[in-house]
């Protein structure tokens, strides 16, 4: 009898709604899968012209190894070669950024925190008067 309650009771109940997934466009079929992947905005050659601002590609090239005149090139011209040293350069910087933040030492107070003082120029030498 307690047996039949329960599977009553149960079967009675609505499941719980799933908010994560409520709102959210869920794609259909494999084809609307490929074109979300294959957007152009999912591209390193897109993130590398149109997010990247110059100074991160200055970061980027620098730690690749790359020269200057490398900078004034466009994504698209750089050889297979170059684009897997670029690759290389982000994930060494993203091991970089990962070793501080996991150290707990990314706020900029602990960068500057037991700097040595500059000493400040305390010689006035220049501006005595002389006499005649």
């Amino acid at each position: 009898m307690a047996n039949a309650l329960v599977k009553t009771a149960a079967q009675t109940e609505k499941p719980a709604p799933l908010k994560a997934v409520e709102g959210r466009h869920i794609p259909k079929g494999l084809a609307e899968i490929k074109a979300l992947m294959g957007s152009e905005r999912h591209t390193p050659e897109y993130v590398y012209t149109q997010v990247l601002s110059e100074q991160e590609r200055t970061i980027v090239c620098f730690t690749a190894g790359l020269k200057r005149h490398d900078l004034e090139k466009g994504f698209a011209n750089f050889s297979a070669e170059t684009r897997l040293k670029i690759h290389k350069a982000i994930l060494q910087l993203q091991e970089l950024v990962k070793a501080f933040t996991d150290a707990n030492a990314m706020a900029p107070a602990k960068f500057v925190q037991n700097a040595p003082r500059e000493d400040a120029n305390t010689d006035y030498s220049h501006l005595t008067v002389s006499s005649h």
